[in-house]
């Protein structure tokens, strides 16, 4: 078997000639390719990144609503069962009432990314509600006052819907083309 080496060097120069006329272009792409990629990361990162952290804080906070509504509602079902006295169960209120109120100024102090801002409203108006529903109920239980009830059982109806509207805002602000 004969190689045709003289077929090997033709096709070589042509390859070579042909990579001589490239190489202005791919030394115009090694360069700016970079460049916009760079630039095209640093003008999503801050914004990604500010997403991102707003989501963990925010995700953070909801974790803890709900672990306190938990613990909360384990002392109303032991006030329900006869464990825990009217006046018992109000103190227990007074002691939740703070903790609520510390998340709903956490809540209210996050760096909220631009279009987000509908979230963080909609649950402190949540977290408000919720709130007075608590404040409510603790009247009911010192005065045994049946408005002081159904005010409370309306706040807490509020403060659902909006942390409902709160979180399909998040779902919204998160995923803009699919709405």
């Amino acid at each position: 078997m004969t190689v045709n080496i003289t077929y090997f060097v033709s096709l070589f120069r042509v390859e070579v000639k042909t990579a001589l006329l490239l190489l202005p272009f791919v030394f115009i792409l090694a360069i700016t390719v970079p460049y916009f990629t760079t630039y095209q990361v640093l003008a999503q990162s801050p914004t990604q990144s500010n997403e991102q952290s707003f989501a963990s804080s925010f995700q953070g906070i909801v974790d803890e609503i709900r672990l306190l509504d938990q613990d909360y509602q384990a002392q109303v079902k032991k006030w329900q069962g006869g464990e825990l006295s009217n006046e018992t169960m109000a103190s227990v209120t007074d002691t939740y009432l703070p903790r609520f109120q510390e998340l709903a100024n956490r809540t209210n102090d996050l760096q909220t990314p631009t279009g987000y801002e509908n979230v963080t409203n909609l649950y402190v108006k949540s977290l408000e509600s919720e709130l007075e529903s608590n404040t409510h109920f603790r009247n009911y239980l010192l005065t045994g006052n049946t408005t002081e009830n159904q005010a409370s059982q309306q706040s807490l109806s509020d403060a659902f819907k909006y942390e409902m509207e709160s979180f399909k805002a998040f779902k919204s602000a998160s995923n803009p083309t699919n709405n």
